[in-house]
């Protein structure tokens, strides 16, 4: 499991990577939702797969290109309702949290395991059928990274600062130099499964990391949860993932009070010259996606970028990296 929203086997034949893709994505079908919350199954997921010299991938709006692994004959997925009900035992208010589950049916070759990237989460399958235990487990973790990412960025220091105080948990050491059990990011989400997932996400299992007190000992932790979803009233949060991306970038502005509509998004090249000027298609779209080019229709060099995002009276600036596709 991922703690950053940041934070591919290979196939030999051309005609194999192919025929893949179709068993592997199947065709569009009906997305199951909770909340705000979709649940994407391999029957939804072909507009969002190909192959590129000869490997299967996925595309998800938001997050980055991953090679599949392997056939889908030798994986077994999570089961959708099992998904869907995972999520519905979550007791924490998720009514505002706008975000996407995609279950795969062969995992990504580099990234292996289920991780949330921004505020998508990839559920992994395996080798045999999963007990119901471990898909509870496993969905309402990754929706603790989410509402994480959601509600607690990295940018919020202060929010930090009283989460370690309360965890006793020290803050600023190195990516990747801590054991994953025992990373912030990884605490939060377990934390958060412990405290607001239902029977069977918190069946037979304490914390990943053995050395803490259990979530539902510490004084003030739920509340402290709680309190996350007053610190964004009346406000809006806006992402711009893949960050760095190739040739999509997807603009999101999110607010728990209701609608928060994208307006005007300048794309400015690293000297400060307006390459883009983007608007929303509709007064009430909350998302938008730029496909990399400037006003003339030419794909941007690979580089970095600056995009300023207008929603309502809130302006955001945020730095990206386009890399080369």
């Amino acid at each position: 499991m991922n703690d950053r929203p940041h934070s591919r086997g290979q196939l030999t034949w051309i005609w194999v990577a192919a025929a893949c893709i179709v068993v592997l994505c199947g065709r569009a079908g009906g997305e199951e939702s909770v909340g705000k919350i979709t649940v994407y199954s391999r029957e939804d997921l072909a507009q969002f797969c190909g192959t590129d010299r000869g490997l299967a991938y996925i595309e998800f709006p938001g997050t980055a290109r991953r090679t599949l692994l392997g056939r889908e004959d030798l994986y077994r997925p999570m089961p959708p309702d099992e998904v869907v009900d995972a999520l519905a035992r979550i007791t924490y208010p998720l009514d505002g949290i706008e975000a996407d589950i995609v279950i795969l049916a062969t995992p990504r070759r580099d990234l292996p395991e289920s991780s949330a990237e921004g505020m998508v989460v990839f559920l992994s399958p395996g080798s045999i059928d999963y007990p119901q235990e471990h898909v509870h487990y496993a969905v309402t973790h990754e929706i603790g990274h989410v509402v994480q990412h959601a509600l607690m960025p990295d940018s919020r220091d202060d929010l930090w600062k009283q989460y370690a105080s309360l965890r006793g948990i020290a803050l600023g050491a190195a990516p990747g130099s801590q054991a994953h059990a025992a990373r912030p990011h990884e605490i939060f989400a377990e934390d958060f499964r412990i405290l607001f997932g239902g029977d069977l996400a918190r069946c037979g299992s304490g914390a990943e990391n053995h050395d803490l007190r259990s979530a539902d000992s510490v004084s003030g932790l739920r509340e402290f949860f709680l309190s996350l979803l007053h610190e964004w009233e009346g406000r809006i949060r806006i992402f711009a993932s893949p960050n760095p991306f190739r040739d999509h970038l997807v603009l999101r502005a999110f607010s728990l009070d209701g609608a928060s509509p994208l307006g005007e998004v300048t794309v400015y090249d690293a000297g400060g010259r307006v390459v883009r000027t983007i608007t929303a298609s509709s007064p009430d779209r909350s998302e938008i996606v730029w496909d990399a080019r400037n006003s003339d229709g030419g794909v941007l060099a690979p580089g970095v970028y600056f995009i300023a995002i207008r929603s309502g009276s809130h302006i955001e600036v945020h730095k990206i990296t386009r890399i080369p596709g």
